[in-house]
């Protein structure tokens, strides 16, 4: 069990760097999408992204304190709060609160720090959105990054860790002393304690749906678990058009036969699949918040028989997804109605009605999984601190249950099945993901087959 307690270290930092306060930004309510994003919330499947990334070394974690601490100066989200009983708003407060850097060095994985982090209820009111901690190893640390979604998208929390690591490396720990710094040995604060027990009321519908994953091997858990997986970086995919399949295009068709070979081989149904794909819309507030929307791709069983029509198919509609003006923060109808509501509502009651509104249809919106790639990160390298993976994370909550997340990085492909507890026990997580390895190497040789 982590324990949690407070020590002081005393650090030495470029009073220079440190530039003062940072001035006051102004409250802000909360977008139409992030509304919606607000209404399909659950507090025991709370939704988020985040980021493991795995060093060769040791991190001080004094100097990783005051790295968040510089890097909050340029992303307010990192020091927000929302208020408000039923119309919510963004308050942004001037300094991350104490204890927002957690430091675990008990023997706990990397994993399962992070698992505990993104399970863990967010109270936002009381809480800043993001949560980090610096998790010891044998093998070199490793950092824990999560925010809640309905503040940080995929893309903003990329530039928060690459100002925390960039900010890292400027702190010099032989200059001028700046006080003591408060860091906080546990989880970081806001963090409850483990998941809790609950019934899997979802199971019995995934099952018999066809439009789902098949469950197995679950429990009566709530929260969320990883299994990583590691690719090589595949070369240049044709179809027979001449047109190039994406490495974003052979992940979706993957999951896609994935999911149909999945159900049938043990006795689910495999009907019409819909995966998400989150998109930029292109227009990010000033400060932080979502700002990403969604397209779904289907296809149907006589697609997924053939190899060569299912990536043909997928193609076809994730260009043209890439060629609409604007994505919608929610795909399909169910995202259109929500966009009208939030127009239509009036504020005070907008988000719980749009919350009994979510609650009502979630069977009939939630697709069967989504993909979300983040694409290349190799940015990040540097030789101090010197990183050897990069992991991106996301969560998504019941029936849909599944989240595949993708990073690229020096020359492998790093993807994270994201999962509910009631959707997949360890031991079938890690059976999906290789039956993923096998479809995505299908996939990556069907140009010479044509």
């Amino acid at each position: 069990m982590l324990a949690t307690s407070r020590r002081r270290v005393s650090v030495q930092v470029d009073v220079q760097s440190q530039g003062g306060s940072p001035g006051p930004v102004p409250d802000r309510f909360l977008t139409s999408s992030e509304q919606i994003l607000a209404a399909s919330d659950r507090p025991d499947a709370p939704l988020t992204c985040g980021f493991l990334v795995q060093f060769e070394g040791k991190l001080d974690a004094a100097r990783l304190r005051c790295a968040v601490r510089e890097a909050s100066r340029r992303h307010p989200m990192m020091r927000a709060a929302l208020y408000g009983a039923r119309q919510y708003a963004w308050r942004f407060g001037t300094e991350p609160p104490a204890g927002s850097v957690g430091l675990v060095e008990d023997g706990s994985s990397g994993w399962d720090v992070h698992e505990m982090m993104v399970s863990g209820r967010f109270d936002l009111h009381a809480h800043p959105p993001l949560r980090i901690a610096l998790v010891r190893g044998p093998d070199g640390d490793q950092l824990s990054l999560v925010a809640h979604h309905l503040a940080v998208d995929g893309m903003g929390l990329t530039a928060i860790l690459s100002d925390i690591i960039a900010e890292y490396r400027l702190v010099e720990a032989a200059t001028v002393t700046a006080g003591p710094v408060d860091t906080h040995v546990g989880l970081p604060a806001g963090v409850p304690p483990g998941a809790k027990a609950a019934v899997a009321g979802w199971t019995a519908f995934t099952r018999r749906s066809g439009r789902h994953i098949t469950p197995m091997g679950t429990g009566r858990d709530t929260g969320y678990g990883y299994q990583p997986l590691t690719l090589p970086v595949p070369g240049r995919v044709l179809l027979g058009s001449g047109r190039r399949i994406t490495v974003n295009d052979l992940l979706m068709a993957a999951t896609h036969l994935t999911i149909d070979r999945w159900n049938r081989q043990r006795g689910g149904e495999s009907g019409t699949l819909r995966i998400r794909m989150p998109i930029s819309l292109g227009n990010a507030a000033e400060v932080g918040g979502n700002n990403t929307g969604q397209a779904l791709v289907v296809t149907e069983p006589a697609d997924r028989a053939d190899l060569a029509r299912l990536a043909a198919r997928v193609v076809d509609q994730t260009e043209r997804a890439k060629q609409a003006a604007a994505a919608p923060p929610i795909a399909g109808v169910a995202g259109k109605v929500g966009m009208v509501a939030t127009e239509l509502i009036p504020g005070p009651w907008r988000v719980p009605l749009l919350r009994w509104g979510v609650r009502a249809a979630r069977p009939l919106i939630t697709p069967a999984a989504a993909v979300s790639n983040i694409g290349s990160l190799s940015s990040l390298a540097s030789d101090e601190p010197k990183i050897s993976s990069v992991y991106f994370t996301g969560t998504v909550g019941m029936p849909q249950g599944l989240l595949i997340c993708v990073a690229g990085y020096g020359n492998n492909i790093h993807v994270t099945f994201g999962y509910h507890r009631h959707l997949f026990g360890r031991e079938a997580a890690s059976a999906f993901a290789n039956l993923f390895r096998t479809a995505f190497g299908e996939l990556t040789r069907i140009g010479s087959a044509m």
